[in-house]
């Protein structure tokens, strides 16, 4: 294994914290695109649930707080939705704009898979 000399001590290639890795996906970027295929010009509030795990808040164009909740896999990412947040309608459209978004700024294919049980939507995208 190879080792980096940062003057005191050896670190491995990949720094690990509580058994878990930072991931490599720029889930910062993914929520500041589903803000703007909300057409939502407020900032974003993120908060850090651990390292895989962030909770966002969105605030609508009508002024509702929407709560995402994304968690980050090594080439993927999952957001759930509370599902009183969107009409099936409004859904639809959004996740449209949302991949055609994250398609434009990431130069390649996106897949976008949609479930939904009865408390949340849940989108699940594949870099």
């Amino acid at each position: 294994m190879m080792k980096y000399h940062t003057g005191r001590k050896y670190f491995p290639e990949k720094i690990q914290v509580r058994g878990d890795y930072m991931t490599s996906i720029d889930y910062m970027k993914v929520l500041d695109i589903a803000a703007l295929a909300m057409e939502s010009d407020s900032h974003i509030k993120v908060e850090a649930l651990d390292l895989k795990k962030f909770k966002a808040n969105i605030k609508s164009p009508e002024g509702n707080d929407i709560e995402i909740l994304a968690t980050v896999s090594d080439f993927s990412m999952e957001l759930a939705i509370d599902r009183d947040m969107f009409e099936p309608k409004q859904l639809r459209k959004w996740l449209a704009e949302f991949e055609y978004n994250l398609e434009q700024h990431f130069f390649k294919n996106i897949v976008i898979e949609n479930s939904e049980n009865s408390r949340e939507f849940k989108i699940k995208i594949d870099f």
